[in-house]
């Protein structure tokens, strides 16, 4: 559950979803002091307090500002990627966490998205390696947007596709090499769509619509619409 707290350089860990046990891992590959608290703690959040300096509140977004509330006088860092708030500095890791702990390489590469006027990253951090980046806090809900939706749409469709090729009796690790390259090539050119909807082959287009179930074909469609307005 993460070392005893010591005055001036501890961190409390609020939270025991996915992102705060990443959090607590990190911390203890780089050996620095930190204590976990979570609904299951048997301690009392109030007691755990006292010699804490720095509060990090790894909770869902709805419940981020009524714990600051509850917690006056420290260091309030939350992880939200939309939320601004007074009553706590934000600091989002751009990255995704995964059921599977990571390797420190792996944490060491994660940036952090902080807002300007807030204090600077290493201030909160200054054992952390990680690099940091300011945005606007009005720019927040767009960037999370975006965020959002290339990770966790195409995580998604990534996980419909695997499926679907595994019903077909094929090994759903051809989708490695395929899709490692789509995300290099996406990432090197913003040209990189290929296929039918990028030749315009409204025929096999129209044999894809034919067989897709029937709650995928709107969001098909929507793909098309979309990038075919954006070639315009």
């Amino acid at each position: 559950m993460g070392q005893v707290p010591t005055l001036h350089k501890s961190y409390l860990i609020i939270g025991g979803g996915r992102l705060a046990t990443h959090l607590a891992h990190y911390f203890s590959l780089l050996d620095i002091p930190y204590y976990q608290w979570t609904r299951q703690t048997e301690h009392p959040l109030s007691t755990l307090l006292n010699p804490i300096q720095k509060v990090l509140l790894a909770v869902s977004d709805d419940a981020i500002e009524p714990l600051a509330k509850s917690i006056p006088n420290k260091t309030l860092i939350h992880f939200s990627g939309v939320l601004s708030t007074k009553l706590a500095e934000g600091a989002h890791p751009l990255f995704t966490f995964g059921p599977d702990l990571y390797d420190l390489e792996t944490y060491r590469t994660i940036p952090f998205i902080t807002e300007k006027g807030n204090s600077p990253f290493f201030d909160h951090f200054p054992e952390l390696p990680n690099l940091s980046y300011e945005i606007d806090s009005a720019q927040k809900p767009l960037y999370h947007a975006w965020t959002s939706m290339a990770g966790n749409f195409s995580s998604f469709l990534i996980m419909e596709y695997v499926k679907k090729i595994k019903e077909m009796n094929l090994p759903g690790s051809l989708a490695k090499p395929y899709l490692s390259q789509v995300l290099k090539n996406s990432l090197q050119s913003q040209s990189a769509l290929t296929g039918p909807i990028a030749r315009g082959d409204n025929q096999t287009i129209q044999k894809h619509l034919d067989v897709l179930e029937e709650n995928f074909k709107p969001l098909y469609q929507s793909f098309v619409q979309l990038i075919r307005e954006k070639a315009s």
